[in-house]
C-alpha cells in the first residue's frame, strides 16, 4: 500500500505532479509569466496591466494594450470610474476545391479585455485626453482645483 496518494484521473492531471501533490510552483510559475500578446495580434488572455502615475498637475493612465487598433478601444467615463474596454473581432475565410467538391469554412472569433479605475475626487473626468502609441494606451486627466474646507462655528444655544 502506497502512503503518497496517486491520482488517475486525468480531470485532475493538470494541478498534481507525478508524486500526487499539487504542483504550486508550476502553476506560480505561470502566473507571473510576463503578458504577451498571442499569436496574430490578438489580445493577451490575462488582463490589462495598467500604471496610474498621480502628477503635480495631473494623473497620467498607461494602459498595455499591444495588438489592437485604436478603433478596438473605448474608453467611457461614469461618474468617478474610467473605463479602457479592447474589443477585437477577427473573421477568417478559407474555400478550398478538391476533386470536384468545393469546401467553405468561415470561423469568426472575438476577444474583450477590460479595466475599470475608480478615480479620487479632485480628478476632471471631463477633459481627459488621450493617446495610443506602439501598443500603449496614454490617458492624461488633469486634477480640479481643491475647495479650501471653511471652519464654520456653530453657537451652543
Amino acid at each position: 500500500m502506497a502512503l503518497i496518494p496517486r491520482t488517475t484521473d486525468d480531470f485532475f492531471a493538470p494541478f498534481f505532479s507525478p508524486l500526487g501533490f499539487p504542483d504550486f510552483s508550476r502553476e506560480l510559475t505561470r502566473a507571473f509569466q510576463p503578458l504577451t500578446s498571442l499569436e496574430g495580434g490578438q489580445l493577451a488572455t490575462r488582463g490589462m496591466p495598467v500604471d496610474v502615475v498621480e502628477k503635480e498637475n495631473a494623473f497620467e493612465v498607461k494602459a498595455d494594450i499591444p495588438g489592437v487598433t485604436k478603433n478596438d478601444i473605448k474608453v467611457t467615463v461614469d461618474k468617478d470610474v474610467l473605463r479602457i474596454n479592447v474589443e477585437q473581432t477577427q473573421e477568417k475565410k478559407d474555400e478550398k476545391e478538391e476533386a470536384g467538391r468545393k469546401w467553405h469554412r468561415y470561423e469568426r472569433s472575438s476577444q474583450f479585455v477590460g479595466r475599470a479605475l475608480r478615480m479620487p475626487e479632485n480628478a476632471n473626468l471631463e477633459a481627459v485626453k488621450a493617446r495610443y502609441e506602439n501598443g500603449v494606451l496614454v490617458l492624461d486627466v488633469p486634477k480640479r482645483e481643491q475647495k479650501q474646507e471653511e471652519t464654520k462655528r456653530i453657537t451652543i444655544g
